[in-house]
């Protein structure tokens, strides 16, 4: 029987692997067998398919494989081009094209590693997961050529990624984007990718004196209007034609208190991490989403950026509010991710109802899924976007902050440390996930 089986080859599945990695425990974790599933055809996810840049330095990427512990398969990798070319990022934001290869570079040799010591089933969709009475689960999985099977673990991962859930979101009561009349409706996950933008540029250039709503105050809001005016269809925009509609204004990050306060942010006291002392360090625009605010807001030293201007949502009308949206040339919803799940069945083949189904946090502060009744399930665990997972203390963030971290920083260490440290628990004490599967 596999340790655990990992559904999903993201940046969010390899969270706990890389962790594993940088600590001297990957190899003896890949003979106890390791099973990873991916739907394409290699490890490492697809942020290529976006035409933005990334809001973590260049120096979060590189921190894995600079580790002590890193096995020698690994270490190789610190020479190659794509580290090299990471580096010159370091203190600065790299493409998200350049962050898709270096991470498919990681995952091509973490791939050798599964292959050769573990298990590793590519171009593989994962339909199920079924709770064993003994404790253990079985997780059923389709090939691509229609072939199916089923993989016996003490535990599975589930890192499908997000799903943008804008047509059930609400803009005020009684009000869903669904119900709206509009022309052009295209999520903040489409806009940012390279795809998106053409088409997004297409739309601005005939947008003639009609207004491009954006709809959100979050990192995606203020990185497609960033995104957008660096189109060609964006140099005839005319002032305020490009309009931010949020609930309430966005935090942002600063590296210090000090930092802050040169660029006139008023701080609170709940807004600073103890762990590191940074402002806003989770709950912060970041990167260009961040440059974009200041640029809308005037900051000192900044060029201020006059075809963009961010309102306030709730002093419009549900009526005005309605009318902005079905005269917009584009709107652009930007609210959010949800994690992907999968079916799970208990012992006796009654499928359960995930906290995440019904639209709630995924996951407790062990990243266990979390029924809705807010019990968790022992050997099942969720990472990566849109799961939910809320900052225990131990892993610092500022007190102010009540989202979701969604952090491959965190992925790949703290996050990453929880799940495996539960996966190694529950292979040294087997009667707790026996228990567990006994309760659901």
């Amino acid at each position: 029987m596999l340790s655990s089986v990992i559904i999903g080859g993201g940046p969010g599945g390899l969270g706990p692997i890389l962790w594993a990695a940088q600590h001297g425990l990957l190899p003896a974790w890949l003979d106890r067998g390791v099973a990873v599933i991916e739907r394409q055809g290699h490890l490492g996810g697809t942020l290529g398919r976006f035409g933005i840049h990334s809001d973590s330095l260049g120096g979060s990427y590189l921190e894995c494989l600079e580790a002590a512990g890193l096995p020698p398969e690994l270490k190789p990798l610190r020479d190659e081009p794509v580290a090299h070319e990471m580096a010159r990022y370091r203190d600065s934001f790299p493409s998200l094209v350049l962050v898709d290869r270096y991470m498919r570079r990681i995952g091509s040799a973490l791939a050798a590693m599964l292959a050769e010591r573990s298990a590793l089933h590519l171009c593989t969709e994962a339909r199920a997961i079924h709770l064993c009475p003994d404790g253990s689960v079985e997780v059923e999985i389709s090939g691509s050529d229609g072939s199916k099977s089923i993989l016996a673990a003490q535990s599975a991962v589930v890192a499908l990624g997000g799903r943008q859930r804008w047509t059930h979101g609400e803009l005020r009561p009684g009000l869903a984007l669904a119900s709206c009349q509009a022309r052009h409706v295209m999520p903040s996950d489409r806009a940012l990718s390279s795809v998106g933008l053409t088409e997004a540029d297409r739309i601005l250039a005939e947008a003639g004196q009609r207004q491009i709503l954006i709809l959100g105050g979050s990192h995606s809001a203020y990185s497609v209007a960033g995104a957008f005016l660096g189109l060609p269809g964006a140099e005839r925009l005319a002032k305020g034609q490009i309009v931010i509609l949020q609930r309430r204004e966005p935090r942002i990050f600063y590296p210090d208190r000090q930092a802050a306060v040169d660029d006139l942010y008023d701080i609170e006291p709940g807004d600073i991490c103890p762990r590191t002392r940074r402002v806003n360090r989770m709950g912060g625009l970041r990167g260009f989403g961040r440059e974009m605010w200041r640029q809308i807001a005037q900051r000192p030293l900044t060029t201020p950026e006059p075809r963009v201007v961010s309102m306030d949502m709730q002093r419009l009308s549900t009526d005005d509010l309605r009318a902005m949206i079905a005269e917009a040339a584009l709107v652009v919803p930007c609210f959010g991710y949800r994690s992907v799940m999968l079916p799970v069945f208990d012992a006796d083949g009654k499928r359960l109802t995930l906290a995440a189904d019904l639209g709630g946090d995924a996951v407790d502060e062990q990243s266990r899924l979390l029924l809705p009744d807010g019990t968790s399930l022992a050997n099942l665990f969720g990472i990566g976007l849109g799961t939910g997972y809320k900052l225990p203390p131990s892993m610092g963030g500022e007190p102010n902050f009540n989202g979701q971290a969604n952090s491959l920083w965190l992925y790949h260490n703290d996050i990453g440390a929880i799940i495996y440290r539960a996966i190694d628990d529950l292979a040294r004490h087997p009667a707790t996930a026996t228990a567990a599967a006994v309760a659901a």
